[in-house]
C-alpha cells in the first residue's frame, strides 16, 4: 500500500470518526424524562444541563473545541422535565448531566455520569431519558448527626447544606470551640458550644464540570 493511499484510508476512518462523534441538527428537539431518588420518589427543582460543545476536527485526527454552552431546566413537583431546543445552537457534541453547579442537592445525592446524546438527537424529534439519582456515600451519617444536633441547630443547618466538614479543629476546655472546613466550598464555621460564633471564605479548591476529552 502506497504512502497516499494509507493516508487517504486514515482519512476515511477519521471522518467516520468525526461524524459518529459530531451532528450537526438544525431542527427542533425535546429532551424529557423523570428524576427519583433511589427509592422512586420524584425529586422537584432539581437542574438537567444540557451542555453543547462545537467541536472540530484537525488534522492531527482529533477534536479541537471551539466553543461550549449550556442550557438548564428544573424538574416539576412531580420530577418531571422537559428540554426544547435547537441542537446546532448549542454545538455539535451534547451531553446530558442530571446535576449542575448550583440546584443540585449534593449532600445527599451522588452526581450521575453525563450521558452522550449526540448519536440519539439524530435518531427522531423526541427522546425521554429519565434518571433515578442514587444516595451520596455520606448521606446516612449527615443524617444521623443532623438527628445528634437537632435539624434547627446551627450544627444542623450546615451539615444539611454543605454536608460532612472536611475537617474539625477542636479546642481545648470542657466545651472545646470546633471550627468545620469546607475547602472546597471556601468556607469554615466556627462553633462554641452550640453556638454559631462566625464563618470565614476563602478562594475554594474545587473542580468543574466534567466532559470526556476530546480525542
Amino acid at each position: 500500500m502506497g504512502r497516499r493511499t494509507k493516508w487517504v484510508g486514515l482519512r476515511l476512518i477519521a471522518l467516520i470518526l468525526a461524524g459518529c462523534a459530531t451532528a450537526q441538527i438544525a431542527e427542533e428537539r425535546v429532551v424529557s424524562g423523570r428524576i427519583t431518588d433511589q427509592q422512586g420518589r420524584p425529586v422537584p427543582g432539581t437542574p438537567v444541563l444540557l451542555v453543547g460543545r462545537q467541536l472540530d476536527f484537525t488534522t492531527k485526527f482529533d477534536y479541537a473545541e471551539l466553543d461550549r454552552r449550556g442550557l438548564k431546566v428544573l424538574t416539576a413537583d412531580d420530577g418531571w422535565y422537559r428540554a426544547e431546543f435547537i441542537p446546532s445552537e448549542l454545538g455539535n457534541n451534547l451531553y446530558l448531566f442530571f446535576y449542575a453547579e448550583k440546584g443540585f442537592d449534593g449532600v445527599q445525592f451522588q452526581k450521575p455520569e453525563g450521558i452522550d446524546i449526540t448519536k440519539r438527537l439524530k435518531e427522531g424529534r423526541e427522546l425521554r431519558l429519565d434518571q433515578a439519582l442514587l444516595d451520596h456515600p455520606q448521606w446516612k451519617e449527615v443524617q444521623r448527626q443532623i438527628a445528634q444536633f437537632g435539624a434547627d441547630s446551627a450544627r444542623g443547618k450546615v451539615l444539611r447544606q454543605l454536608g460532612l466538614p472536611e475537617r474539625i479543629d477542636r479546642g481545648a476546655g470542657d466545651q472545646p470551640a470546633e471550627t468545620w472546613w469546607y475547602y472546597s466550598k471556601g468556607i469554615s464555621y466556627r462553633f462554641a458550644g452550640s453556638t454559631l460564633e462566625g464563618s470565614h471564605t476563602f478562594p475554594p479548591i474545587r473542580g468543574v464540570l466534567p466532559l470526556p476529552p476530546t480525542k
